[in-house]
């Protein structure tokens, strides 16, 4: 009796819950074929790679550095020795953060302009479906918009 009390409230007192218009967008295509996004990669790129080519440099000086503390080892004394290695470590360290704000850089730019991208395509969505009085918009795995009603 339980279970058909329970059936009788379910189907005759919910409001019914619909969707008249629905349609869909394909997010990450819009993202990648934006030409402004494009030209965004294409700079960043440019950037990137100056960016790695100075990184390049400061390793391969480095390197030439801890060659030559190695060669220096049997001239040197343990304190002389233990300086440099000491000086080494902390130029290997500045190198060590120049790669992590290199990191830090890219992805804070591509989230940044995404995210601008994001809502550009949001607003542009909402005035479509408004005009086209459209009430749920899906993307690839979740809502996206959906009306007020």
């Amino acid at each position: 009796m339980k279970t058909f009390g329970f059936f009788f409230i379910l189907c005759f007192l919910s409001n019914p819950i619909y969707a008249e218009k629905i349609s869909t967008i394909k997010l990450s295509y819009l993202i990648e074929n934006s030409v402004e996004y494009q030209l965004f990669i294409e700079e960043l790129e440019l950037r990137k790679q100056f960016l790695f080519n100075n990184l390049q440099k400061d390793e391969k000086i480095l390197e030439a550095k801890k060659i030559e503390i190695d060669e220096s080892k049997l001239v040197l004394s343990d304190k002389e020795y233990n300086n440099l290695i000491s000086i080494y470590n902390k130029e290997v360290k500045l190198y060590q953060d120049k790669i992590d704000k290199f990191n830090f850089f890219l992805e804070k730019n591509i989230n940044i302009n995404q995210k601008k991208i994001i809502d550009e395509i949001f607003l542009l969505v909402k005035d479509i479906s408004i005009n086209n009085k459209i009430d749920l918009v899906l993307n690839e795995d979740q809502y996206f918009i959906a009306s007020e009603n």
